[in-house]
Formats: C-alpha cells, sequence, structure tokens
C-alpha cells in the first residue's frame, strides 16, 4: 500500500444535502459530479470523500439518511475553492442530490479510528491485514489492527474489493496522520477514509 505525503494541515467540508436515493455504486458518478464543479480535485493528493449516510435496499439503490452530509477530506488551503460546491445540483447517475451550505471541521485525534472500507489487492483478511502493518510501520505509526467483513463495490466497470478496518491504541499524532493520509488508496471514492470511533467497528456495520 503506498504511503502519502503528510505535508499539508487537512479539514473535512461537511456539505448538507437533500435528496433522497442514488445509485447502490454511487461513488464513481459521484466523484465525476463532484470534479465538474470542482475541477482541481484530481490534484490533489491528500483528497478523500466520505461514504454518504445511506441505507442498502435489495433494488439497486441506497437511500439517503435524513440527515446525511456530503464530506470532503481537503488539505485546508483548499477550503475557500470547496465552497465553489454550495448550492450545486448534482447528478448522481440519474438520481439529484442537491448541496447546501458548507463548513469546516477539524479533524481531532482519537485513539480509535474506523473506515467502512479499505481498498486491497490481498487475497484474504489475512495477507490484508499484514499489508495494513506494513503500511502503518513505513507511516511510523504504533496501533492494533482489527479487520472486519469484506467489502466490495464496482466503480465504471472496475472491481474494488477490501475490508473494514479499526485501528485502536493511537496516540494523538498518529491519529491526526492516519486521518490525513488514510490508507489503500481510493479515497475520492470513499475507501480508506477514517474517522473517529468510540467503539470497536462492527464488521457487518
Amino acid at each position: 500500500m503506498p504511503v502519502p505525503e503528510t505535508d499539508s494541515t487537512v479539514v473535512d467540508v461537511a456539505f448538507d444535502v437533500r435528496g433522497t436515493s442514488l445509485p447502490a455504486d454511487y461513488a464513481l458518478p459521484l466523484l465525476l459530479a463532484i470534479e465538474a464543479q470542482l475541477p482541481w480535485l484530481p490534484g490533489e493528493a491528500l483528497a478523500g470523500i466520505h461514504p454518504l449516510r445511506a441505507l442498502p435496499t435489495a433494488y439497486g439503490v441506497v437511500l439517503l439518511a435524513q440527515r446525511a452530509k456530503l464530506v470532503l477530506r481537503l488539505p485546508e488551503a483548499r477550503l475557500p475553492d470547496a465552497l465553489a460546491l454550495q448550492h450545486a445540483s448534482l447528478d448522481i447517475g440519474g438520481s439529484a442530490l442537491l448541496v447546501g451550505a458548507g463548513s469546516a471541521r477539524e479533524l481531532r485525534p482519537s485513539a480509535t479510528l474506523s473506515a467502512q472500507r479499505v481498498a486491497t489487492d490481498a487475497v484474504d483478511e489475512a495477507a490484508f491485514e499484514a499489508d495494513v502493518a506494513d503500511t502503518l510501520r513505513r507511516l511510523g505509526v504504533a496501533a492494533r489492527l482489527i479487520s472486519g467483513g469484506r467489502r466490495r463495490a464496482n466503480a465504471g466497470g472496475r472491481e474494488i474489493a477490501g475490508f473494514a478496518l479499526a485501528l485502536h491504541d493511537l496516540g494523538p499524532a498518529d491519529s491526526l496522520r492516519i486521518q490525513r493520509t488514510g490508507v489503500g488508496g481510493e479515497r475520492r471514492l470513499g475507501w480508506g477514509v477514517f474517522v473517529p470511533a468510540k467503539t470497536i467497528y462492527a464488521a457487518d456495520e
């Protein structure tokens, strides 16, 4: 797994959104719609997009949670540029997502971090954990890790596979470093984006 550079202060930019449902594999259409509004985004190595809070269904769509937010993780210097996304109407695979006001949130250290999904080429959970452990060593991060359930998604005909992941016993500096860099790539598609968690990340969440 690659180790990104970490020479920028990174923040989350959270936008109110309005919508009802999106395609189940919404990540790539969402990214393309955002990039159409923020054409500088592909050049930001530390940029990420949090997975949306949504409920899966059996008929090819997800239902947006009532208080869902669109959250971008970006270098702080890009905050003024990112706010250009306010009041945009995004076409997400034929479904409308209306973007409202946005505001910055500083990253906060937490001894436990979780990611809904972390991308990997590893063939099984043991190999995935070995890859993550190697990445943490190269980052100089000390943590205990627990992998969760297998994750799969489609992005324009390309399958992305991985696992849920929780990191425990992190010091404050290491916690912020992991949130800045992520683990495993595909951050703009919602993979490897870590957030503070108070409890062990459940494999079925």
